[in-house]
């Protein structure tokens, strides 16, 4: 059996190469309804099949998209970010497959380390855009941005939204 300080290093070591692991070190055991028979001074994982991966892009890649999305026009030259409300489509993008912030402050914070939230007074990032928009568009609210492809006909407050999301998640590889 492992010691504590033994345990300690493995763990170090299995995540310096690379493999995450998360789990509970089990010092004592002390349990009213056991799952898979975790005994003292074992590691309880949880393993959850299914679960998607955060998308390993990094700070750069992600400000080159949104550089990107900023200048990029439909079929009639108009451009698909258009206000700031589409902000939204990011920040569902980012924060569900790329472990950005889910807290819409934070998220704005992040977007500003990356000099991407000013464009231009019109399509500037705020909080209050990133909640505004989400009352417009709310059955995309309860889904994830890969599947609004079903909404984008319901209004074009949902078109908009969906335009973004898609060309963002085509730029970072998310869908192909």
């Amino acid at each position: 059996m492992m010691d504590r300080q033994e345990l300690q290093k493995a763990l170090e070591a299995i995540g310096k190469g690379g493999i995450n692991v998360a789990g509970d070190l089990v010092l004592e055991k002390h349990v009213d309804y056991e799952v898979n028979n975790v005994e003292a001074g074992g590691i309880g994982i949880q393993i959850n099949n299914g679960r998607e991966k955060s998308l390993t892009a990094s700070d750069e890649d992600i400000k080159e998209a949104i550089e990107a999305l900023m200048e990029a026009t439909d079929g009639e030259g108009a451009p698909i970010f258009s206000n700031k409300k589409q902000w939204w489509a990011i920040f569902m993008v980012l924060s569900t497959y790329c472990n950005y912030p889910k807290q819409k402050k934070a998220f704005e914070a992040k977007m500003g380390e990356l000099n991407v939230s000013k464009i231009d007074g019109k399509r500037d990032l705020s909080y209050d855009s990133l909640s505004k928009a989400a009352n417009d568009v709310p059955k995309l609210a309860t889904c994830k941005p890969d599947s609004w492809y079903t909404m984008k006909d319901i209004s074009n407050h949902y078109k908009q939204q969906f335009v973004v999301a898609d060309f963002l998640m085509l730029k970072l590889g998310i869908k192909s």
